[in-house]
């Protein structure tokens, strides 16, 4: 289980988080939601150890994760971010292999290998394992970062320990077949002892996968759920300066002056 306790975070003189307080269910589907500059990517960075909070307590299962070992927390907990660009000529298999890191010495073992592509069949590029990385489209780069992502908390004791997967943004800018693809694939995870916490700006997208919802406004948490249907119109309003309104199992929005703006008046 990971866990924030009062958590602050300033830079530059400015406050960017303001005491979040917040435990992320197990098992489940956390997504953060909020407006650009809420905050969003410096708590999961906060949440994920890759920066130490200004104050504030981040604990995995009751442990200070700075007090975890790092090749432990690379094999607990792993990252996928937005986009990933390598200038050199790797395979996919040498991309995907590189999750798998925290868990060899200088040379990886059959286990290793056979993860490796069990990884890249799961995001279904079996027939590009050979293929240089960079020669990829964007929707397969990510397909193959999210393959190196499997392969590094994927192991032999899978059973036992959860593990979590962070996603920082890990569909923007994709069409909505790998947005689908790779969200499923994390979904399914939630079935192999797995914490997914994702940042999502697609509000629908989000509330569509997400079992618990956690909205970020201005550094700290303005709304917390564990039923996305019962987030109201008013706080989606006040937290993005949208129009919102439920159609069906949907939201639309709109700007709030292009919804607000009234008839121009009649001239005689």
């Amino acid at each position: 289980m990971v866990e924030l306790a009062d958590v602050r975070y300033s830079a530059g003189g400015a406050t960017i988080l303001d005491g979040v307080s917040l435990r992320f269910r197990e098992n489940r589907f956390n997504v953060i939601a909020g407006p650009n500059g809420a905050g969003k990517s410096t708590l999961m960075k906060i949440a994920s150890g890759l920066v130490q909070a200004s104050s504030g307590s981040v604990k995995y299962d009751g442990v200070p994760v700075n007090e975890i070992d790092p090749e432990a927390l690379a094999r607990k907990r792993a990252v996928l971010s937005q986009s990933v660009e390598l200038a050199f000529g790797l395979t996919v298999e040498d991309v995907v292999l590189i999750g798998r890191f925290p868990h060899y010495g200088a040379v990886p073992g059959k286990v290793d290998i056979d993860i490796v592509q069990r990884a890249i069949d799961a995001v279904d590029l079996a027939g590009k394992r050979k293929q240089p990385y960079p020669t990829l489209s964007g929707g397969e780069k990510q397909k193959v970062q999210l393959a190196r992502i499997l392969a590094q908390l994927w192991g032999e004791d899978e059973s036992k320990a959860n593990r979590v997967l962070f996603l920082d943004e890990p569909v923007t800018g994709l069409d909505i077949h790998y947005q689908i693809h790779i969200l499923d694939i994390a979904r399914g995870m939630l079935g192999e002892n797995c914490t997914v916490i994702a940042i999502l700006h697609d509000l629908n997208v989000a509330f569509e996968y997400a079992d618990s919802v956690f909205v970020l406004d201005n550094g700290r948490i303005a709304y917390e759920t564990d039923d996305a249907a019962s987030i109201p119109a008013e706080l989606i309003e006040s937290v993005f300066s949208v129009r919102a309104e439920k159609v069906g199992d949907y939201w639309r929005f709109a700007r709030r002056s292009a919804l607000n703006h009234s008839a121009a008046p009649e001239t005689g």
